[in-house]
């Protein structure tokens, strides 16, 4: 202790200060050092937390999206199938109305060749009557006979039958 006091130090007060030094470094540790740490590390916990919570609202969100662009192929998809079968649908509309056109168009077709057939079997029928009608006038006057009603008709009829 000597040597301490030769070199100007005050053991007492040097042991005192050791003494409080060791006092504050405890009361340190204790009271602010201990909190200090322990608010660090619940900091530490709830910033990984954190990070844990957004790396699964990261992942959730990666599902999602995969989730949703699968959703959107399928309706792609679905749409894709129904715009084919309208177009399927479509097209078959179209031949079945072309069909029934075309029916329409041969039964109109038909219809005036019948029209045209009797019209033209009527025409020659009143060609037929006319030239029997004529022809018995000229054999009326070739023959000099007026021959009745009844029997022109008879004549007539024979004439248009082809017997005569």
């Amino acid at each position: 202790m000597e040597a301490l006091t030769a070199l100007g130090i005050n053991a007492n007060f040097l042991l005192t200060q050791i003494i409080n030094f060791l006092l504050l470094v405890f009361l340190l540790y204790k009271f602010a050092y201990q909190p200090v740490l322990n608010m660090l590390a619940e900091r530490r916990r709830r910033i990984e937390e954190g990070l844990k919570a957004a790396e699964l609202a990261r992942e959730e969100a990666a599902r999602q999206r995969a989730e949703l662009e699968k959703q959107l192929e399928e309706e792609r998809r679905k749409a894709q199938e129904r715009i084919a079968e309208a177009t399927r649908q479509t097209e078959k509309l179209r031949e079945q109305i072309l069909a029934e056109a075309r029916a329409e168009a041969e039964r109109i077709i038909a219809e005036a060749r019948e029209q045209a057939q009797q019209e033209r079997e009527r025409i020659l029928q009143e060609a037929r009557r006319q030239i029997a009608e004529l022809s018995l006038v000229v054999a009326q006057k070739v023959v000099g006979e007026t021959l009745d009603e009844q029997k022109q008709h008879q004549l007539i009829e024979k004439f248009l039958a082809g017997e005569l």
